[in-house]
């Protein structure tokens, strides 16, 4: 067994209260490792309360995902913390239970711009932090449930694009392979994951009437608060749309600016930067965020900046 997997086993099976968390505006991913992990603890140590903290997803709960928690009391105790899928403190969705954790865990699969935790398991090689989670839950050969199974899988299956982003790899199917030995219903999770309305063709008809490509091959769009009301969708809900443009030819990097006027902080201007071939995350990094090679986020203030993301970026292809 890998050696930092044994110390995370160790500290699991110290404590009776276990806090997990995830980063902000949770993926699948972020939602699949915590849930995964919860219900892995839960099932092999009934008597631990474990709670998985942050804001809910306004479309995984609880079709996909069970809801999480936004506050909870853990004042009275010593608890373990453990943070999934999250590069950076700032990004961290109930980052104030860090302060009093007797013990901190990171996992994750970004690459490494911020180090925390007694404990640090961070492999950008990952396809997704499930990967990570679900490779070190198998070597502890204890049970494995179909639903801590569901969540796993689901969460690989989000953040590798459905087994074709290049991180992708043989160690990610080897994992894949051996949560599907559970059983779990595989078709069900692709129905819950996947499965549009009508509605949604509305949404995409809005894209591809609105977008605009650049010289060299940026393709990006912009939706406003105001448009997200005319196609009475929630902001969570465009994102699913950020792969549009990933299978046209001329199309090298694609960009979507989405308005939330909930922003607690300046940056009202949310950014899903996605790219083929093309290394975009230190361009993300600019701008309030990051990422992976091909897959990044970022933050703007306004118009005139997002313009200038759009503009660095297409200058980059050059």
């Amino acid at each position: 067994m890998n050696k930092s997997y044994k110390k995370v086993l160790k500290a699991i099976e110290k404590y009776d209260t276990i806090v997990i968390l995830r980063h902000e505006v949770p993926d699948f991913d972020a939602s699949g490792s915590q849930f995964g992990l919860v219900t892995w603890i839960k099932d092999n140590y009934p008597k631990k309360k474990v709670f998985a903290v942050g804001k809910p997803h306004k479309l995984f709960s609880p079709n996909l995902y069970p809801e999480s928690e936004i506050n909870v009391d853990v004042s009275n105790c010593k608890y373990l913390c453990i943070v999934l899928d999250v590069a950076n403190t700032p990004r961290i969705d109930g980052k104030e239970y860090l302060d009093n954790a007797d013990f901190i865990i990171k996992i994750d699969h970004h690459p490494l711009t911020d180090e925390f935790g007694n404990i640090s398991i961070v492999d950008d090689t990952a396809s997704a932090a499930a990967e990570i989670i679900g490779e070190m839950l198998l070597s502890f050969n204890k049970k494995l449930s179909q639903t801590t199974a569901f969540y796993l899988y689901s969460a690989i299956v989000g953040d590798s694009g459905c087994f074709q982003y290049s991180s992708t790899s043989e160690r990610t199917m080897l994992v894949a392979s051996k949560l599907l030995k559970t059983k779990f219903d595989f078709r069900l999770m692709f129905e819950k994951m996947f499965i549009k309305s009508i509605d949604d063709l509305n949404v995409i008809k809005f894209i591809y009437d609105r977008y605009q490509i650049t010289e060299n091959g940026v393709a990006y769009y912009i939706i406003s608060n105001d448009d997200l009301v005319k196609l009475n969708i929630v902001r969570e809900k465009v994102k699913a749309f950020v792969n549009l443009f990933s299978g046209y030819n001329e199309i090298k990097v694609w960009v979507q600016f989405t308005e939330d006027i909930t922003a607690e902080d300046e940056y009202r201007w949310r950014v899903s930067i996605r790219s083929r071939g093309v290394k975009i995350n230190d361009i993300a990094a600019k701008y309030h965020g990051g990422g992976h090679d091909n897959a990044s986020g970022a933050k703007c203030v306004d118009k005139d900046e997002m313009l200038r993301l759009v503009n660095e970026l297409d200058e980059f292809l050059k």
